[in-house]
């Protein structure tokens, strides 16, 4: 593996291997991360899928809304902290969670190839130094003649708060698709969606990173963090679903 892999991997390993109060609140109360939610269930549907793949699955919060909306689809996550993956164990055991480094090579694991009707990389591409490859092994993975791939990253510029929990790159709409298309996916779509108060909401935080880690990362939300929590998740009511920086895409895997 390339330096650059490794030190995307070894900061994403040390970021996410530490739990956290705040880490979960965010997940549950931001308006970014649930927006992100309700585009991935809109996309999994209307259609049942059997089987469908998390990568990247962190604590398992998007698994569990999709089970919720989809209870008869057999579930797997994955993710690179092995800590991770046996807190979800214990936590949810009608899910198959799997520890695995998706910045590497999965050729070895023929058990997980063409398996999954649908594979979901949310938050996620941004984080590795080779996003060809881990759209490659997403592909692996995904059922031949028809699975489906739903993504979700970031565009614009990487910020100092993005940058201390892992991103190493964001894309444009057009590198994406370019991308995936690069990496056999077929029947690409790429858009972006959040302007202006997705776009807006990062940049503020990046006004003060320190505090805006310390206030919605690290411990238990308080009054002031849920109000800019609720004030948020009614702002995100009137974003574009045309343009800002919140980047969506869904593709296909041919025979």
């Amino acid at each position: 593996m390339a330096m650059r892999d490794r030190s995307a991997t070894d900061v994403n390993r040390q970021y996410y291997e530490q739990s956290s109060p705040g880490r979960d609140e965010y997940w549950r109360k931001m308006a970014a991360a649930r927006s992100r939610v309700r585009v991935v269930l809109e996309l999994v549907g209307p259609a049942v899928p059997k089987s469908l793949v998390d990568l990247g699955c962190g604590n398992g919060r998007l698994l569990a809304e999709i089970q919720r909306r989809y209870p008869p689809t057999q579930l797997t996550g994955i993710d690179l902290s092995e800590r991770q993956i046996e807190a979800n164990r214990a936590a949810s055991r009608d899910i198959t969670w799997l520890a695995a480094d998706l910045a590497t090579p999965l050729e070895s694991r023929p058990d997980l190839t063409g398996r999954f009707d649908v594979v979901v990389a949310s938050e996620l591409v941004e984080h590795v130094g080779d996003p060809a490859l881990l759209l490659r092994n997403a592909r692996l993975l995904a059922r031949r003649d028809g699975g489906r791939l739903l993504l979700s990253t970031q565009s614009g510029p990487v910020h100092e708060t993005e940058r201390r929990v892992g991103h190493v790159r964001h894309f444009s709409a057009v590198e994406m698709r370019e991308l995936l298309e690069r990496a056999g996916w077929a029947r690409v779509r790429a858009w972006n969606e959040g302007f202006p108060f997705h776009d807006l909401s990062k940049w503020a935080a990046n006004l003060r990173p320190d505090l805006a880690m310390a206030e919605f990362g690290q411990g238990r939300y308080g009054v002031t963090q849920n109000l800019v929590c609720w004030a948020l998740r009614i702002a995100f009511r009137l974003n574009s679903r045309r343009r800002g920086h919140q980047l969506f895409a869904v593709a296909e895997r041919d025979a």
